[in-house]
């Protein structure tokens, strides 16, 4: 009995001693919160009210945390939406295939009635006067030119008839008329081998070289010569029809023109044209024609542009490739000074670092004058 009382005496003791702590700190938050301002609580969120008091959705996906749980959130959300609407692909009908089908077919058969309202357009181009107004025929080589580029659309519009358009157009005495032709030809042609041939059998590739070298306005013998190189590349019968109609004098002399974009393009059709395999034929007609001696009558000069100059180098290494000996012997004329030519321009291309052309250039001293001294450092 000793030891009962003895235990209920302590529990009251340690009662007792809790409450008194308990007295302690709420006294001591009493001053603490008098010692600092009060803190103004808003009125209560009432959405949040009312979630709390709202029951969970059933099949509801847990609320996110993090990046992760925010697109789990939502693949589990989509998952329960398709699942509760019962979605399901089924086979089209035949009504709405026949309907895509027309749709396809009207867009089809628009581009072609375009190309036939512009064939349409120009076919009376003959019987423009030089001070009538061509803005008509001008928009309407420009809208053929968007369309063709589309090789099927090319093709397209060489089986509808489009070809017909292009002697009276090329022949108009109107210089807007005459260079949107031969873009047009540019834009058909290129990498189009069919269109290409076509073109060639209607016997006007003359009229577009004849363009390049005598046209009276700039932007038609540029479109003129860009049509040409576009019929030309990859296309090994062209190159009899460059050969036939003189092409290559044609392309020497625009070189020489006082057109700087016709120097460049000329230039650089020639340089593609000599980098061809087994192209021994035309470098011996050109040797013959006199074009080494041109080049590096053209390289003399000082005022020459770094891109033909640059081309020129190129053709002279082509011409010389495999010790093609008949230019070989051409360049080692003493009068055409190549030697101390090159020699100028290694001294120029160091100061450019351009290591491109250095190297063409030790490389021609190399193949046409083996016992000159090219060690200097490079």
């Amino acid at each position: 009995m000793g030891a009962a009382h003895a235990t209920k005496v302590t529990k009251k003791m340690e009662k007792s001693k809790c409450s008194n702590m308990e007295d302690r700190a709420a006294a001591k938050s009493s001053a603490s919160s008098r010692a600092r301002p009060l803190s103004i609580q808003g009125p209560p969120n009432i959405d949040n009210a009312e979630s709390e008091t709202l029951d969970a959705m059933p099949n509801q996906p847990r609320q996110p945390r993090n990046l992760q749980g925010v697109l789990r959130y939502a693949m589990e959300a989509a998952n329960s939406e398709e699942s509760s609407r019962n979605t399901r692909l089924n086979p089209m009908d035949e009504e709405r295939q026949q309907f895509l089908k027309e749709a396809l077919s009207s867009l089809s058969c628009n581009v072609i009635e375009e190309l036939q309202k512009g064939i349409k357009i120009l076919s009376n181009v003959v019987e423009l006067r030089p001070d009538d107004d061509t803005s008509q025929q001008e928009a309407a080589l420009e809208k053929i030119a968007d369309f063709v580029d589309n090789m099927d659309l090319a093709n397209d519009f060489y089986k509808i008839g489009g070809f017909s358009i292009f002697s009276p157009c090329l022949n108009s005495p109107h210089g807007n008329i005459r260079w949107r032709t031969a873009d047009v030809i540019a834009t058909l042609t290129q990498n189009n081998p069919f269109c290409q041939e076509k073109f060639l059998e209607t016997g006007l590739f003359p009229v577009l070289l004849n363009m390049v070298d005598s046209d009276t306005v700039d932007t038609a013998r540029i479109k003129a010569l860009y049509a040409v190189s576009c019929i030309v590349r990859e296309q090994s019968l062209s190159l009899k029809h460059m050969e036939t109609h003189d092409g290559y004098s044609v392309l020497l002399r625009a070189m020489q023109s006082p057109v700087k974009k016709l120097q460049i393009k000329s230039a650089f059709l020639l340089c593609s044209l000599c980098n061809k395999e087994h192209t021994n034929d035309l470098k011996l007609m050109l040797v013959n024609m006199g074009f080494i001696e041109q080049a590096t009558g053209l390289l003399v000069a000082n005022e020459l542009l770094p891109e033909i100059r640059d081309q020129l180098l190129n053709i002279l290494d082509a011409l010389t490739n495999n010790n093609f000996l008949p230019a070989l012997n051409e360049c080692r004329r003493p009068e055409l000074r190549l030697q101390s030519t090159l020699e100028r321009y290694i001294k120029d291309l160091q100061q450019e670092e351009n290591v491109d052309q250095l190297d063409i250039c030790y490389r021609l001293l190399n193949k046409v004058f083996p016992e000159s001294d090219t060690s200097q450092e490079r």
